[in-house]
């Protein structure tokens, strides 16, 4: 199962499915697109965070799912179930890809398969010291047919041709090294970090945030002076707003933006 709690301008989905180590099914990636569009609709969300419980982020896969799929005769009609079923995965991670929220992955123990597929499309990765990272896709007999382009993105090509290749599996400090996690942190020092990254959130006005990712987004795949001039309409847009005017003052006079939110101000 996945449980979604909204923590003001805060979503937080974590798997918990303990006898499966949080793999992933139908239900389970339906869910996480669930609390992606629950942060997406409040215009004042900040960040997405995903994590696992029983100290375990994601398995990857549910081989269960995949057995009964074989078992299943391709229909007349000739399209593969089990191709809607990896692809409605990919179409997870593009959405989180191009979410105009903050998407924040919390990695203990295993990340393997989709579940480093799944950290690793995320904005930051946070990392438990004993956290461990794997694509044995190959060595199952499977590509990594959805994580690629992904895992590729944030680690770049050649980087990302070796890990998936050999299918291995990287410590928490391999992982930092490579580019696979942004942090790694001792025992409890995870979720203070985790609670410092959100205040930092927290201070960013919404749409200036959202303006943001938009910037970034938009340069993966237009050129640099559309992008250029996409970023010049956003600018302007702000400083007509009066957000930009709410920034100065308060800069000015050393107080909190009115926009200000704490990980620690409770439900909605």
């Amino acid at each position: 199962m996945l449980r979604i709690e909204q923590r003001g301008a805060f979503v937080f989905a974590t798997l918990d499915a303990p006898a499966t180590r949080n793999a992933l099914n139908d239900a389970m990636v339906a869910g996480l697109g669930d609390a992606l569009a629950l942060a997406e609709s409040h215009a004042d969300t900040r960040a997405l965070v995903i994590r696992g419980a029983g100290g375990t982020f994601c398995a990857g896969g549910d081989f269960s799912g995949f057995r009964a799929l074989m078992a299943q005769p391709i229909p007349g009609d000739g399209v593969d179930p089990i191709v809607g079923f990896n692809r409605s995965f990919g179409a997870l991670l593009e959405r989180l890809q191009s979410s105009p929220v903050a998407t924040i992955a919390v990695v203990e123990g295993a990340a393997m398969g989709g579940g480093a597929g799944l950290a690793a499309t995320c904005d930051v990765v946070l990392a438990s010291a004993t956290a461990q990272f794997g694509t044995p896709e190959v060595t199952l007999g499977l590509p990594p047919a959805q994580i690629a382009p992904f895992i590729a993105a944030r680690l770049g090509h050649h980087a990302a041709l070796r890990l998936l290749l050999t299918g291995r599996r990287l410590s928490a400090p391999q992982a930092l090294a490579c580019g696979l996690a942004d942090e790694v942190h001792e025992g409890a020092a995870l979720d203070a970090r985790l609670v410092a990254l959100l205040t930092e959130l927290g201070r960013a006005e919404p749409a200036a945030l959202r303006a943001t990712k938009a910037i970034l987004q938009r340069r993966r795949s237009e050129p640099l002076a559309v992008t250029l001039d996409h970023a010049a309409r956003a600018f302007a847009h702000a400083l007509r707003s009066g957000t930009a005017a709410e920034g100065l003052a308060a800069l000015t006079v050393k107080r909190p933006a009115a926009w200000v939110v704490t990980p620690d101000e409770g439900n909605r």
